[in-house]
């Protein structure tokens, strides 16, 4: 997908949305699980939102394709790199953690696997590889994307969505051992990042309801896995050289 609709995207204004304070949740929650100090990359960063929650103990890293993006980026992260995730310029087993939301989809088979194999490139032994995306199974995101394509208002390009069963076989085709499968914002959107329903206080107390339900894999707006990369595939590799492309 060409970077030109990535600058668009990030040059707006734009608001938390619902999905946003989900994800920010969540990588809270990573964050206390990783020990002092380690390496943490967003391999497609957008304005490196989530970083920032990390940046505070750890050494973080944000990729993206997008100028535009890693100029508001650079002041959530440490390390800003212009880049590609199929050709990522870091050495071998470098990161303890590399995930990102809102990528793989935009890449057809067999490139999505492609872009994951290279997360699994870069990460450690060990390490965990965290991917999210639209979800196949959620009604009101694919009747909300169905009326944006049909009133030629939607913005993302080109966008694949994923069953939690897709997403497994992607992951494991990647060379990953799967630890968990979750899914994100169960209720519908309040707020997107253009418009908000209500103000930021409420949304939040609303969608604290969701904690409590149940296989929010099946039915959220995103599905997700928390990967391993297993050491007896250190040798993942994408024509690397002692760690440099030739």
């Amino acid at each position: 997908m060409g970077e030109e609709v990535w600058e668009r995207v990030w040059k707006k204004d734009l608001i938390t949305s619902d999905y946003s304070l989900k994800y920010l949740d969540f990588i809270q929650g990573i964050e206390t699980s990783l020990a002092h100090g380690s390496a943490v990359l967003e391999a497609g960063c957008g304005t490196g939102q989530t970083l920032a929650l990390l940046s505070a103990r750890h050494e973080t890293t944000g990729l993206d394709i997008s100028r535009a993006a890693l100029d508001i980026a650079r002041s959530n992260c440490k390390n800003a790199v212009l880049g590609s995730i199929f050709n990522m310029p870091f050495m071998d087993n470098t990161f303890d953690l590399v995930y990102n939301s809102g990528v793989i989809e935009h890449f057809e088979d067999p490139t999505n696997v492609a872009a994951i194999r290279e997360m699994a490139r870069v990460t450690k032994c060990a390490g965990r590889v965290i991917i999210i995306v639209p979800n196949t199974l959620c009604l009101w995101y694919k009747a909300g994307k169905w009326v944006a394509v049909m009133m030629e208002n939607f913005e993302f390009g080109y966008e694949e969505d994923y069953s939690p069963k897709r997403l497994k076989t992607a992951v494991r085709n990647a060379g990953l051992e799967i630890e968990k499968t979750f899914g994100l914002q169960a209720l519908p959107p309040l707020a997107t990042n253009d418009r908000e329903v209500l103000g930021i206080g409420l949304r939040k107390m609303i969608g604290g309801v969701e904690k409590v339900f149940p296989f929010k894999q099946y039915y959220a707006y995103t599905v997700g896995i928390i990967a391993r990369k297993p050491c007896k595939n250190q040798a993942i590799s994408s024509g690397i050289v002692t760690g440099y492309r030739k």
